[in-house]
């Protein structure tokens, strides 16, 4: 399955694991795109413009060291690397406001990736969206293609099995 993690995603992950706390939504899903979940394989979809706004966020506004930021961001490239998708990035032409939500939203479409996981369920909304689960699940079709736009505790709750139902991909 291919994933496209909004950056809020990976933000609690690095937090988390620096604060030493463990099983949180946000480090299962990281930790399946790392491999290190047994029975999971999902397959990342990045873009360079996503990383390095990774990495000015890590050094500007959580204050990490500039080469720790750099580690992380490209142990994270090295993840994507292993495919499907390290993208260049969108064209604009989504119909969301927000400039860094819509450049998510177009790499994951580039990327085809088949979730796009974020805490920022809302603002990636747009009005062709389905939602099946408030604030949780909706799903996105665009050429062909279907997106679903998920929720980390219900992306989460999908890869422990815990979902009520499983997360519809592949209609």
């Amino acid at each position: 399955m291919r994933v496209c993690l909004d950056l809020n995603v990976w933000v609690a992950d690095i937090l988390a694991r620096r604060d030493g706390r463990s099983g949180s939504a946000s480090q299962l899903i990281t930790g399946a795109v790392r491999g290190v979940e047994p029975g999971v394989a999902l397959q990342l979809v990045v873009s360079w413009g996503m990383l390095d706004r990774l990495e000015a966020v890590l050094t500007a506004q959580l204050r990490f060291p500039p080469s720790t930021a750099r580690d992380l961001v490209d142990a994270i490239a090295s993840y994507a690397e292993q495919g499907p998708s390290l993208t260049l990035g969108g064209v604009g032409v989504i119909p969301i406001h927000d400039r860094e939500d819509r450049h998510v939203l177009e790499t994951a479409w580039a990327g085809r990736a088949d979730a796009l996981v974020t805490q920022d369920f809302g603002g990636f909304l747009s009005a062709d969206a389905e939602v099946l689960e408030d604030g949780r699940l909706a799903r996105l079709s665009r050429g062909g293609h279907v997106l679903h736009l998920a929720h980390p505790f219900r992306f989460a709750a999908w890869l422990r099995g815990e979902a009520i139902a499983p997360l519809p991909l592949g209609e």
